[in-house]
């Protein structure tokens, strides 16, 4: 029954349906255009981290802190730290300071 109905109401309204072939085809809308004339970043030839640690007697090395870094702020003297973090030495009679420097190349 509302079948029934729905066909009635439609056919008793022509404007209430219209046919695709009357409606205008939607042109896609234009893709941005994406400029390429931004510079790239330099590639780094090398960059060289100098860390200072402690060599524990027991052969173990830590307290190491950043003294010199050629590219600060990019991450190199964080990832130097942690390259150190698993690094043992020789035993020794007492603990003593000493200068690493890193080599980071591409």
């Amino acid at each position: 029954m509302f079948a029934t109905l729905a066909a009635l109401a439609l056919f008793a309204d022509p404007t209430a349906v219209q046919p695709a072939f009357d409606r205008a085809p939607r042109q896609p809308e234009p893709t941005p255009v994406v400029s390429m004339a931004a510079a790239p970043a330099p590639m780094l030839q090398s960059v060289a981290v100098t860390l200072e640690c402690t060599a524990f007697a027991d052969g173990h090395i830590g307290e190491c802190s950043v003294m010199e870094e050629t590219h600060p702020g990019m991450g190199f003297g964080e990832a130097a730290i942690a390259l150190m973090a698993d690094a043992t030495t020789d035993r020794s009679a007492a603990d003593h300071r000493f200068a690493r420097t890193i080599q980071f190349m591409p």
